[in-house]
């Protein structure tokens, strides 16, 4: 990840996912950066939908911007929801292809996060708690923002090199840690 990233898009689907992302990046080394938060889809409509048509139009202001003065990161949150995480995945390379935009390579600040069902289930397991993967329901009760600060936190912590996870980490959030420490 280039050091001098000077812009954050941080394109998320719901509120929860928007300050976790924020909550960590305040404990890097880019917590000083500017960044823009993609308007969140509202009510109106699906939050995975709105990820994958935002993409493509994210990911092209990203590139935009690499090769100049500053040098933009594009951060995605997305929920798997009933595909696997991979597959969510592809949802997201497909409309890029959909809509002629050239694939991703690894070397491009792109961080792609994907939860299970909701964010909320990495949130609860950074706190400790034991949660099952494919609980449709870790949004109940709601998380607070003092639990997602906290949660940011922890997950600061568990991405630091050699560092351990705690015994409650869910698959999803295991796999996506490299992708956390690429952020900072």
């Amino acid at each position: 990840m280039p050091d001098r990233v000077a812009n954050i898009i941080i394109l998320v689907e719901d509120q929860e996912h928007q300050n976790l992302v924020r909550r960590y990046l305040q404990r890097t080394r880019h917590s000083h950066r500017s960044f823009r938060l993609v308007r969140l889809p509202g009510n109106r409509q699906c939050g995975s939908q709105h990820v994958r048509e935002q993409f493509p139009k994210q990911l092209a202001e990203c590139r935009g911007m690499l090769g100049r003065r500053t040098r933009c990161m594009l951060i995605v949150v997305t929920d798997a929801d009933n595909l696997t995480t991979a597959e969510r995945e592809q949802t997201l390379h497909t409309e890029l292809s959909r809509s002629g935009c050239t694939s991703i390579v690894p070397t491009e600040p792109v961080i792609i996060l994907i939860p299970k069902w909701q964010v909320e289930t990495w949130i609860k397991c950074l706190l400790g708690q034991a949660v099952a993967e494919d609980d449709r329901d870790t949004d109940r009760p709601p998380v607070t923002p003092q639990q997602i600060d906290a949660a940011a936190g922890v997950l600061y912590q568990w991405t630091r090199p050699k560092a351990q996870v705690g015994a409650t980490c869910v698959q999803s959030l295991q796999d996506a840690i490299p992708r956390w420490r690429r952020i900072g």
